[in-house]
């Protein structure tokens, strides 16, 4: 029970076993092994917050001085003070560049760390968000321009007004549009949608362009990935963009995913609920514990289903469809089709449970409410003489 309980996640348990033998001397290397661990989660959390807090305050400090240097350097190329060669304004115009530049990596840098501290800010107000979609793509013209790609709207006549920041729309918005823009190719055109779906507004940013392999899907919302290398460089960007709003959107709870196929163009969507969430979690973005989770998850699925466990489990992946209720609704869905037995769909889904830590919450609640009761005892397996008695801190 003692190690079932480690392999949760839980380091406040103990053993207390006296026998006398062997079995004790392993009890005490568990304790003391469960101890040390402890620590070392202990440290990892304050490090965690540590590094958020320094990402947070660098990244201030670091933008404080970029305003007043950008408005020296605007002044400088009107010719303020003084008239200038066309070498010197031709060399001001690439400092400036290269100030926006700065200044546009500070501010993801930023973004990333009110994240992570559950400080991104909301500003919650009736929206039309049909026009907050148009005012968006209008925004959006003038970098589709220079390829001559068509921006085409097409939202839903039905879009209900509802409760959002609509500057947080329009940031998911602008940052898909601009990806689309900057891997479609010449005189193409890309699709913005937006429909209302049961609980939730659907949008999506459809293009033309190079498209994205199954791999690159995978890890296409983790920060600083990018997909091609070369492409990059020629583009430009720090690979923060899709991490944002991955971070805008699920800090409302909603999901955002890729559909796509290699030279077949891409699919954005992501989703917002009709009712805004108030209450912001942090999420975890820089080294986050989510790939640990997700190969927990994805060994439950080759082991529930074989091979095609791992296909089933790339497909939810690029869905953004990882979520314990959305891995419930498609066991219930196995179930139904018969391709898993009651009690097999019924396994997965406790194993499920266990991974996303429900069941040391659950401990853990129990142990806080039974906290001057008397201490549980288990007998071990095959010596019913000797007993072990597991305790919580």
């Amino acid at each position: 029970r003692a190690t079932q309980e480690l392999e949760k996640g839980n380091f406040d348990v103990r053993t207390n076993i006296r026998t006398g033998d062997e079995i004790e001397e392993l009890g005490n290397a568990i304790n003391k092994a469960t101890e040390a661990l402890g620590k070392m989660e202990e440290e990892r959390k304050q490090i965690d917050n540590a590094k958020t807090e320094f990402l947070s305050i660098t990244s201030h400090e670091l933008r404080s001085p970029m305003t007043p240097m950008k408005a020296q350097l605007q002044m400088l190329e009107k010719e303020y003070f003084g008239k200038l060669t066309e070498e010197q304004k031709n060399s001001i115009s690439i400092i400036l560049r290269n100030a926006d530049r700065l200044d546009k990596i500070i501010l993801d840098f930023l973004e990333i760390s009110r994240i992570e501290a559950a400080r991104l800010r909301f500003s919650f107000k009736k929206t039309d968000l049909k026009k907050t979609v148009e005012e968006t793509v209008e925004l959006m013209k003038g970098s589709a321009k220079e390829k001559n790609i068509r921006l085409i709207v097409n939202i839903s006549d039905e879009l209900p007004i509802i409760e959002v920041d609509p500057d947080r729309i329009s940031q998911v918005l602008r940052n898909l549009i601009d990806n689309a823009i900057k891997f479609s190719d010449k005189n193409s055109e890309i699709i913005i949608t937006a429909k209302a779906e049961k609980d939730h507004i659907l949008f999506s940013v459809k293009d033309h362009g190079i498209g994205i392999t199954p791999e690159n899907q995978i890890r296409i919302f983790e920060p600083f990935y990018q997909v091609e290398k070369t492409l990059n460089r020629k583009h430009g960007g720090t690979g923060l963009g899709l991490a944002i709003c991955r971070g805008i959107v699920e800090a409302q709870k909603g999901k955002i995913w890729v559909e796509s196929k290699p030279l077949q163009g891409s699919t954005f969507y992501f989703t917002v609920p009709l009712k805004p969430v108030k209450e912001i979690e942090p999420i975890k973005i820089l080294f986050s514990p989510k790939k640990n989770l997700e190969n927990k998850i994805k060994e439950e699925f080759k082991a529930a289903l074989g091979p095609m466990g791992i296909v089933e489990f790339n497909d939810l992946k690029n869905k953004n469809a990882l979520w314990k209720k959305d891995i419930f609704e498609y066991i219930d869905m196995l179930k139904k089709e018969c391709i898993l037995t009651e009690e097999k769909g019924e396994e997965f889904k406790k194993n499920i449970n266990i991974i996303f830590g429900d069941e040391k919450e659950k401990i853990e609640k129990d142990t806080s409410n039974q906290k001057n009761e008397n201490k549980p005892i288990f007998t071990l397996p095959g010596n019913p003489n000797k007993k072990d008695v597991i305790q919580k801190k």
